[in-house]
């Protein structure tokens, strides 16, 4: 455990030394965040992933230390990969499509896997005495 806070503690120290790395970790986990969002759901999604971005790049832009935004780095993106797991058997339900609840569920669940793992990976991160 010592090796994983001293290179989180490496990290962190990093990102919280200057503005434009704060502003470098925003801006690049948001990029790969849309990204992989594009990639897996291609067009199903729409234009939603967008605004999903932009508003993840604001809120760890605004965070006071480096753990937080790395911790916010985390948690942050898998609070919204487990909404885009909701919202894609919302959208079975909603639009009463001949795909069960179910099966959306599951053929969409590793949605909910990434989204759980960064969440804890997150907390666990804010949880670390740096």
């Amino acid at each position: 455990m010592s090796r994983v806070r001293t290179a989180t503690g490496r990290v962190a120290d990093y990102v919280h030394a200057s503005v434009p790395r704060r502003a470098t970790l925003a801006l690049g986990v948001s990029l790969t965040f849309l990204l992989c969002v594009e990639l897996a759901a291609g067009d199903h999604l729409g234009l939603l992933p967008i605004p999903l971005a932009v508003g993840l790049a604001a809120y760890l832009y605004t965070r006071r230390s480096g753990q937080e935004a790395l911790a916010a780095s985390a948690y942050g993106t898998g609070l919204l990969a487990v909404g885009l797991f909701v919202l894609q058997v919302y959208q079975v339900v909603a639009t009463a499509s001949t795909e069960s609840p179910a099966a959306a569920a599951a053929r969409s669940g590793w949605w909910l896997v990434v989204g759980a793992l960064l969440t804890a990976a997150g907390v666990g991160i804010r949880r670390l005495d740096l």
